[in-house]
């Protein structure tokens, strides 16, 4: 059976036009879903008081609320109030900072290095360094394996963050036997392929790069902190074996143990016969 063409060209055209009508509600869907983001982050600051927070929103969602000047909308008049309010809050946080992070960090059982000094802080004996960029109303977190999150210099916010990641890393529950296996295993993987003998060095950077590949949700700085508890610790022999960690000029390829053992950068896992 043949229909008719006019009939074909005719579903054809509705066809068009509803595909045109899908990509437009599916633009029209993003920009909405975008303007809630940003209404749910604003809501969020303001309710926890987070005047930095709410202030570099506001700045870097400039062109929406030009939008919304051009547009006159109502609320633009009490979006204005509240950034004008963050901006005093912005200067009173930054001129007070050290006391009121020192006392929010002491709420929340976090102590700050006795060498820390504005606008650089350390916790854990340096493992995590907090960089304060006031000019930019910034913080920077990071640990020993790197940057771990930039936001905005709230006081409380910063703290939240801290916690959380201090958490992360030191709040999970050890296990030498574990690690230390896991370690071995990876180990001998790398030996095989290179076609080393066992009790040859292996770079630790190989280590934690096949971890990362083999193991689920590997971090680089919680393996440090298994890895340095394990020294601290133990166990250390394994198949007749006992793990050594030698030292390495190179800051860029080894790693700083946490704790006392942390003197010196580890580069190479060896396991000696014992």
């Amino acid at each position: 059976m043949e229909f008719s063409p006019t009939i074909i060209d005719r579903i054809q055209e509705l066809h068009a036009l509803a595909k045109t009508d899908v990509q437009r509600l599916k633009l029209e869907a993003e920009a909405a879903a975008e303007w809630e983001k940003m209404w749910a982050n604003c809501l969020d600051y303001l309710r926890k008081g987070w005047a930095i927070h709410f202030q570099f929103l506001v700045e870097s969602e400039a062109a929406r609320f030009k939008t919304m000047r051009m547009e006159r909308h109502p609320a633009v008049d009490s979006i204005d109030e509240a950034y004008r309010a963050a901006k005093d809050e912005s200067v009173r946080v930054l001129r007070r900072f050290p006391e009121l992070l020192e006392r929010a960090c002491q709420a929340a059982d976090l102590k700050l290095d006795s060498d820390s000094r504005h606008p650089n802080y350390g916790l854990e004996r340096g493992f995590f360094k907090l960089e304060i960029d006031e000019p930019k109303r910034r913080a920077r977190l990071s640990d020993r394996e790197g940057l771990r999150l930039e936001l905005s210099a709230d006081v409380p916010a910063i703290v939240e963050l801290i916690k959380r990641e201090h958490k992360r890393v030191f709040g999970r529950p050890f296990n030498g036997s574990k690690v230390l296996k896991a370690l071995r295993s990876q180990y001998k993987a790398i030996i095989k392929k290179e076609k080393k003998a066992d009790g040859e060095s292996v770079s630790i950077r190989q280590i934690t790069k096949g971890l990362g590949k083999s193991a689920k949700n590997f971090r680089t700085d919680e393996f440090l902190v298994n890895l340095s508890r394990l020294t601290e610790k133990g166990p250390l022999d394994i198949d007749g074996r006992r793990l050594d960690l030698q030292h390495t000029k190179d800051t860029k390829d080894g790693m700083l143990l946490h704790g006392a053992l942390g003197r010196g950068y580890v580069g190479f896992v060896v396991f000696r016969e014992v």
